[in-house]
Parts: structure tokens; sequence; C-alpha cells
């Protein structure tokens, strides 16, 4: 039968955990409480303190928080408003603490109000047991060792080919009673409920695609000028849309940037695409050969991921430790496909029924009941979006808040961000018209305001016959064609 395996050494790297005692690591630091509620950081977590304006403590921030607007990285605390009024308190966290670009969770607790916030995608992942009353960045950090074994869900692990391409969608986690927060939704910590704090109203899918290319490009523009002014900033450059987005934003910054590409079987026309951006625009261009991950390694990577996910992450993840020696911070391009149609069919509008039978094949896994139910319990908190609405939310928080962001304490050696994910950025991408998304719009027009000339060279294609070879290898793969499949026609 199969077993959750354990390593022989646990990584904490950027770990926390928040409950009504201190966490039981002899390495985390236990910070002041509030009120009940006590939260535990390894010591390379960062913290930050949050106040009233009459510098009451009422919370923390956890992780890396970015100011775009004052281009710098938050450090020594911030203070907000903080009404006594519920509602109002509501609409002041969502523009004081929204505002924020980075990766990050936040604690709040003072009058009666006792909550755990995530970022606009929820990449500083946090899982919980309401059994315990405690919530952690890992499942390892709420079960001891004999309870992570026991109630690992290998029926659930194998059903969704976890050891595949699979993951745990829809608050699911890989232990029975453990459940995920999924961005957007915060955690009540007087009842461990999630409740959905955004979006609070429909979009107009009225946006201007221009317009919102230009704000787009200035965000991800600010949010690494903040980080140039603390340290070394390396950029992922792929052949895809989001990294050909990144690098036409950061064309006045180009001098202060390295780009970055891993060269492995798998990526060869990235390289390829890769190496001829760099040469035709003078990037500085880093090629990392592929370097595979010991067992142990790999053992240490799945459990930093809570077995939630494998994949190749979990075997090439050794590939980019050498960024650590040179970088301080290492900008990758997740996000972006929020403004492309990412869980679309050619066929749906805004009408199309929108039921977990018609959501769940779109995810490529196997089917499974347990998904099912799941994700029938998270439709209810979209009932009043349309379908199209409902797909975009369904990528954030159902594929990337549990799939990418359940990876973040295993991809550990370099702080690892992504700026194309912010709330003003999601924000103008889900207002953009069903058009616009599907023809790859925002991405396109920001290339044309910026740097016109890096359309010259196709998005994802060598722009040959090796284009054609490339389909026809894929279409040889049973495993990807079935998958496939599942996405297209359920």
């Amino acid at each position: 039968m199969l077993t959750a395996s354990l390593p022989a050494n646990k990584s904490w790297t950027g770990q926390f955990r928040i409950g009504r005692g201190a966490s039981s690591e002899p390495a985390f630091r236990a910070l002041p409480k509030l009120g009940d509620w006590c939260l535990s950081a390894a010591p390379d977590c960062p913290t930050q303190a949050i106040s009233d304006r009459n510098g009451r403590p009422i919370g923390y921030l956890i992780g890396a928080v970015i100011d775009a607007v004052g281009a710098k990285l938050v450090e020594g605390g911030i203070r907000i408003d903080w009404p006594i009024d519920a509602a109002a308190r509501d609409t002041a966290i969502e523009q004081q603490i929204y505002k924020f670009g980075g990766s990050w969770a936040c604690l709040l607790a003072a009058d009666g109000c006792e909550r755990v916030y995530l970022d606009a995608d929820g990449t500083l992942s946090l899982v919980y047991d309401p059994a315990q009353e405690a919530a952690a960045a890992t499942a390892g950090l709420l079960l001891d060792d004999e309870a992570y074994r026991n109630r690992f869900d290998a029926a659930l692990f194998t059903g969704l080919d976890v050891a595949g391409e699979g993951w745990f969608p829809s608050g699911l986690t890989a232990h029975t009673g453990i459940r995920r927060l999924l961005c957007n939704h915060y955690l009540d910590l007087s009842t461990f409920e999630t409740i959905r704090h955004w979006p609070s109203q429909p979009f107009t899918h009225a946006g201007q695609v221009a317009a919102s290319a230009a704000r787009v490009a200035a965000i991800v523009r600010q949010q690494a000028e903040a980080l140039l002014a603390r340290g070394r900033v390396v950029v992922a450059l792929t052949g895809g849309n989001e990294t050909r987005f990144l690098l036409a934003a950061y064309k006045p910054i180009l001098k202060d940037l390295t780009f970055v590409t891993v060269a492995a079987p798998s990526t060869t026309r990235d390289v390829v695409i890769a190496k001829h951006l760099a040469e035709r625009f003078g990037l500085r261009h880093i090629l990392l050969p592929l370097t595979e991950a010991t067992q142990a390694e790999r053992d240490t990577w799945l459990y930093a991921a809570g077995h939630c996910v494998t994949g190749p992450n979990m075997v090439s993840h050794p590939t980019i430790r050498p960024l650590q020696r040179d970088f301080d911070f290492f900008l990758g391009g997740l996000g972006g496909e929020i403004g492309r149609a990412f869980f679309w069919r050619p066929t749906d509008t805004p009408e199309t029924p929108m039921g977990s039978a018609e959501l769940v094949p779109r995810f490529g896994m196997p089917p499974s009941a347990d998904v099912a139910d799941a994700t029938e319990r998270w439709l209810e908190g979209v009932a009043g979006y349309d379908a199209l609405t409902k797909l975009d939310l369904a990528y954030m928080e159902l594929r990337m808040s549990a799939w990418s962001a359940a990876q973040t304490y295993a991809q550990a050696f370099v702080n690892h961000l992504h700026p194309l994910i912010a709330r003003e950025i999601y924000t103008l991408m889900l207002d953009l018209p069903p058009e616009a998304k599907r023809g790859n719009l925002l991405i396109k027009s920001a290339i044309a305001q910026n740097w016109p000339e890096l359309g010259e060279i196709p998005i994802n294609r060598y722009g040959d016959y090796r284009d054609t070879l490339h389909v026809m290898r894929q279409a040889t793969d049973p495993k990807r064609v079935a998958k496939k499949l599942r996405k297209l026609f359920g």
C-alpha cells in the first residue's frame, strides 16, 4: 500500500504556524501573542508587525511584501486604519492590505476579528486543521510523524495521479481532516471556517485593453524596481507568454536585470527562443543545465509540499540552486494566465452551465467523487457570477492556489516571486472583454506599447518545421492526449 514517505532531513524554510500555543519546532521563534493566537516562524521567514494608527498591535504580515507604489519592500512594520465597525473594517482590509504585492499571508486578531488572509493568489500557502484549531504553512507542522503517515489519503493521491501531473484541488489536501485555504477566502479563526471576501461584485467585462496593459506593465516594473533597491534580481525567460510580457515591461531597467532559462530535454523550445531573444536584444542571460534531484532531495521536496503535488519540479528543483549564490530575488511569470482564458473552451459563453460536471474535467485529472463534492461546495460561493468569471476564479483558486502554491516551501532556494500576481492586476484581467482574453490581447498590447520588436519573435513557436515536429511528439503521448481530451470535452 502506498504510504507517505518521510524525509531523513525535514526543511522548514520560510514556514510558519498559527495556533493557541507556540510551535514545538525548536528553531522557530514565537512572536508576541495577539489575543489567543500565537504566530511561530522559521528563522528565515520574514514577519512584519501590523498596528492601528494608535500603535496598538493588531496583526502580522508574513513573507515578502512589496509596496509597488512606494517602490520598496515592506520592512519595519506597517500602520493601518482599523475601523471598529465590522463592515467598514472589511473594506479597509481590502484597500490597505491588498495594495501590496509579493508573496505573503496576513494574520489579524483584534476587536473580535480573528482571521488569516492570503495574497492575491495564495502563493504563501496555508493549510489548517479545525480539530486542533491550528493552521500552518504545511501539514508537517500540524501533524507528528505518526499522524502524517496515518492520515495520508493514499487512495485519493493515487486516484488523482498526484505522482504524475495531478494535484489536490478545491481545498482538499493529501491528509484527512487537513484543508487548504484558497486565495480570495479568509480563515475565520473563531470558527475555523473559510469565507470568500473577493470579488465583492461582478465584473463588467468592458475593460480597455490598451489602458489595462499599460497599467499592468507599470505595476510589474514598479515591483522589480522595489526589489532592485534591496538586492540582485534574476528573471525567468522562456518561450512563453508571461515571461515575454515581463521582458517588455522591464525594458527601461534591463541593465539592472539578468535572465535565466533552464536547459533540459523538456525545455528545448524554450531554450531556442530564449537564446534568440537574448542574442537579438542584448540580454544578460544564463542557461542552467538540468540537475536532477537525488531520492533524498525528492523526499524532502515532497514533504515540504505536503505530498500534495509532485511533477517535474520535484525532479528538477536543484537546477535553480546556483541562483542563490548570485541573486536575492527570482521573478517568474505565474498569474498572467488569468488574462488569457486558460480554463475556457471555444464554445463557452457567460451563460454556459457551470456545475462540477462541467468544471472538474477541465482540471485534466481522472474523475473523483471527492473532488466533485468539494468543487460543488466551492461553486456555491460563486453562484452570483457568470460562467467565464467562474472559470477564471477556478483557475486562480483551484489550480494556481492549490497546485503552484503547494510547492512554495519546496522551491525555497531563492526568494521566488511572481509580479503578475497582485490584486489590481487580477481585477484588470478579470474585467477584460471575452474576446480580449481569447485573443491574448493584454500581452500583445503590452509588447506593442513597450517593445514592439519583441513581437517579431514568435511566442511558444520556433517559426519553422520544428513546430510541426513538436505537435507530432505531443500527439504520440497517450497520457497527454487523454488529459487534453478531458479538458476540452469532459
